[in-house]
């Protein structure tokens, strides 16, 4: 068909180039070099700096995988380099760091302080070792469900374990407490170690958290979140260290909220196509529901009930005798 009226042929489609679908690899390993760059700060005793870089890697490390779906170019190279740089950014860099700034001001001092307790220095040792470790087997496992059959929808919405990048700033809360509050018991070379494994076994473990990937804000929402992200802004430009902690104290309370989501997700199959409102919806209906049952249920006790005059279950008075 030709003519004024015919429409032009569409374009044919352009074949992508491979520099730009090699961008998100190239963010994975710009997260890796500030994990790295910031174990180098940690033994110049930058503490800025350290925090600075570990940020920049975790924002980088949620960038990556978003320009890779945006630019369609999703691949199993770049998985597995994502994994390799999460292990080492997020697992050998933390653990580095809080090795050598949580026991003491002076990198050099607080080696020697270590070494001065063969036992505390083996525990001090094992300690990264074991949250490294941790680290790599929750990747792997995460690599094996994300190429596994297809799961139902809802666990899209929770991790399995903690976060490679949010357990990669838990494991430096010592360091922070450190900056923060001084020296204490929570930079004692025992606690600091305990805290590694600790933070190792949360992020191995089957402890559903929240991904926030699928929240949906309606308009009411957003300017409470706006308000809130100011005054975040506001308290790290103002007290860093302060803010820092609190926000890891917020991250861990949210984890029995997130278990007794998913526990409620689980035991109700109807709700997993549901987003979240429909769910608050469903969960206020059953509440309301349950409410009423308990109230008819006391209802029927009273009926079921004898009735006795008022008065006769009293004791009788004595006469006062004469």
């Amino acid at each position: 068909m030709t003519g004024a009226g015919a429409k032009a042929a569409a374009p044919p489609d352009r074949p992508r180039s491979k520099a730009v679908s090699q961008l998100p690899n190239l963010v994975t390993l710009m997260a890796l070099a500030c994990g790295l760059t910031a174990v180098r700060f940690a033994f110049t005793d930058n503490i800025k700096a350290v925090l600075a870089f570990m940020a920049a890697a975790a924002l980088l490390d949620g960038l990556d995988g978003r320009l890779a779906r945006a630019l369609d170019a999703q691949s199993a190279m770049g998985a597995e380099l994502d994994s390799l740089c999460d292990a080492i950014g997020f697992g050998v860099a933390p653990a580095f760091i809080t090795y050598a700034l949580a026991l003491s001001t002076d990198p050099v001092e607080r080696i020697a302080l270590v070494e001065s307790d063969p036992r505390l220095a083996t525990l001090a040792w094992v300690a990264p070792l074991i949250y490294v470790g941790a680290i790599v087997l929750r990747l792997a496992r995460f690599n094996t469900l994300m190429n596994g059959p297809d799961q139902a929808h809802y666990t899209k919405e929770f991790f399995v374990g903690v976060p490679a990048p949010a357990a990669a700033w838990l494991a430096l809360a010592p360091v922070v407490g450190l900056q923060a509050f001084g020296e204490g018991w929570w930079s004692s070379p025992l606690v600091c170690s305990l805290w590694l494994i600790a933070v190792g076994c949360l992020a191995f473990s089957r402890l559903p958290t929240f991904t926030f990937k699928t929240v949906h804000l309606t308009q009411r929402q957003v300017p409470a979140l706006l308000f809130g992200a100011v005054i975040a802004m506001a308290g790290l430009f103002t007290f860093p260290y302060l803010a820092i902690f609190a926000f890891m104290v917020v991250y861990l309370a949210h984890i029995p909220f997130a278990c007794r989501s998913h526990y409620w997700v689980v035991r109700n199959p109807e709700a997993w196509p549901a987003d979240a409102k429909a769910r608050r919806q469903m969960r206020r209906e059953r509440r309301q529901h349950r409410r009423q049952a308990q109230h008819r249920r006391r209802l029927s006790e009273r009926v079921r009930q004898p009735f006795v005059p008022r008065g006769t279950d009293r004791p009788a008075r004595r006469r006062p005798r004469p």
